[in-house]
């Protein structure tokens, strides 16, 4: 069964970007003992096989360095190699208002770096490590003119654009499942306009294109962070169960009001009377544990519909 990893250094900012330009990157190999001085794996960028990583520099070493100076890698693990330079990323732990974010195939034979500004990402891009090259396309560029103009229809400005938040799973062989929102009044300031988008899309790493792309108005966003999120309570200490039950009743009521915006009205019409049916056996159950866990798998079951 396919799985993935992904990482954040910082909250997860809202972004979008579109493919008009393929990068192919060739690997700049560079055998060494150790990583250089003031350079380490970030743990959390390591694939799932074990065999790679992301390089970063430490604030110390990039203290006096221009942006364009700083430099992330891709290296492997096993031979100490530097495999190639991450296009377009300068991040270093602890930046400000910046994040590098990193989703693998299970089979580590792909990876999508964000690198991450304020609001949102500033660049995605796709690095295939399956053969004998690390390939580099840009994956951002082609999610961001999408979703601005998904907002410039609901504004009426064709100059619209959002900040978004992109999400990573593998689809199928070695496809590419991206999920993003965007907004555009991300401070709340009362005199501007928000204006939601999402975008759905599939990209095949082997052909380098897209085989599904869509972006339309959205109403809110809220529901989306839990529906594409792979992680449920992570991290989350509750004060006690009935607190962690009323938690999880949110959450599933976030992933189901995502579905019925991602799904046809005939879709989701097959889909409510499942879930009247489901919430039927839930409230036969007694135990709050139980009712938790009935619902994680509920929820579970609801975000492939968005996937």
């Amino acid at each position: 069964m396919t799985t993935y990893t992904t990482h954040k250094h910082t909250r997860k900012m809202l972004a979008t970007a579109l493919l008009t330009l393929l990068i192919h990157g060739g690997p700049a190999y560079c055998a060494e003992a150790e990583w250089p001085d003031g350079f380490a794996v970030d743990q959390d960028s390591v694939s799932p096989d074990g065999r790679f990583g992301v390089l970063l520099p430490s604030r110390e070493k990039v203290e006096d360095l221009d942006e364009d100076k700083i430099q992330n890698f891709l290296v492997n693990l096993k031979t100490r190699q530097k495999l190639t330079v991450i296009r377009r990323t300068h991040y270093f732990p602890g930046e400000n208002h910046r994040g590098l974010s990193v989703a693998w195939a299970g089979d580590s034979s792909w990876a999508v770096v964000t690198y991450e500004e304020r609001y949102g990402f500033e660049t995605i891009t796709a690095i295939d490590t399956h053969g004998s090259k690390c390939r580099q396309i840009d994956l951002g560029g082609h999610v961001q003119k999408a979703l601005n103009s998904a907002i410039a229809g609901q504004s009426g400005n064709s100059g619209s654009s959002g900040y978004g938040t992109a999400y990573f799973r593998p689809g199928a062989g070695r496809e590419i499942l991206v999920r993003a929102t965007a907004l555009t009044n991300p401070k709340l300031y009362p005199t501007d306009e928000q204006h939601f988008a999402l975008f759905q899309g599939t990209f095949n790493p082997d052909s380098e294109k897209w085989t599904r792309s869509e972006a339309k108005q959205i109403d809110s966003i809220d529901d989306f962070e839990a529906a594409f999120s792979a992680r449920v309570d992570e991290g989350i200490v509750f004060a006690d169960m009935e607190n962690r039950l009323k938690w999880y009743d949110n959450r599933l009521n976030e992933v189901y009001s995502a579905v019925r915006i991602v799904l046809t009205p005939e879709r989701f019409a097959k889909v409510k009377k499942e879930q009247i049916a489901w919430l039927k056996k839930l409230e036969a159950t007694e135990l709050n544990g139980q009712k938790i866990e009935t619902i994680s798998e509920r929820i579970k079951e609801l975000q492939k519909l968005v996937w």
